[in-house]
């Protein structure tokens, strides 16, 4: 009897221009893991070291059974190939959820940040119907904050040194969207 290790096809659920979301799938799981490993990763968590793989796998485990979690494959639309991943984290007592981006490595620099966080937004308040989605990111990673910008967030606070930046403290910005930042945006 043999096994086909071939990943499954990923099905879209929301397309942009060059991504789209799809889910999270189980034996993409390892290169999940190696992405959000990556040093230039932790360092943009605001994190001081890696998750290991057991804590991974265990978060991944649970959170596909879970209502209070989505993650979601970020995906290019013409090759399907798997350029990130995106996450709500969901508090149903106020129906807002936490957004978290993680962009392969070798899939930086090409502004897929923007695109990925633009329709995660969209799946959150079209589909989810959630009533806000809020960020935290380090005030010197100038990059992801003007991704998460030109996608619709806004500022919406400073925690003074409550992050890491390669070594050092810095303060950690807060955004947060509803869906009227997204009408406004049109």
């Amino acid at each position: 009897m043999t096994t086909d290790t071939t990943p499954t096809a990923p099905l879209p659920l929301r397309a942009g221009s060059r991504l789209a979301l799809a889910l999270a799938r189980e034996e993409l799981m390892q290169e999940y893991h190696r992405w959000e490993t990556d040093p230039a990763t932790v360092v943009g968590f605001g994190a001081r070291w890696p998750v290991s793989w057991e804590v991974f796998q265990a978060r991944f485990h649970s959170a596909h059974t879970s209502a209070h979690y989505q993650l979601f494959e970020v995906l290019h639309t013409r090759s399907a190939t798997p350029v990130g991943t995106a996450a709500l984290s969901v508090d149903q007592s106020v129906n807002n959820a936490e957004f978290i981006l993680v962009i392969a490595p070798e899939q930086r620099g090409r502004g897929y940040a923007a695109e990925a966080t633009a329709l995660t937004l969209e799946w959150a308040f079209a589909i989810a119907s959630l009533n806000s989605v809020w960020l935290q990111v380090p005030a010197p990673h100038t990059p992801a904050v003007n991704a998460y910008v030109k996608a619709g967030f806004r500022a919406a606070g400073r925690l003074r040194n409550a992050a890491l930046w390669h070594g050092r403290r810095v303060d950690k910005l807060l955004f947060d969207c509803v869906p009227d930042d997204l009408a406004e945006k049109r």
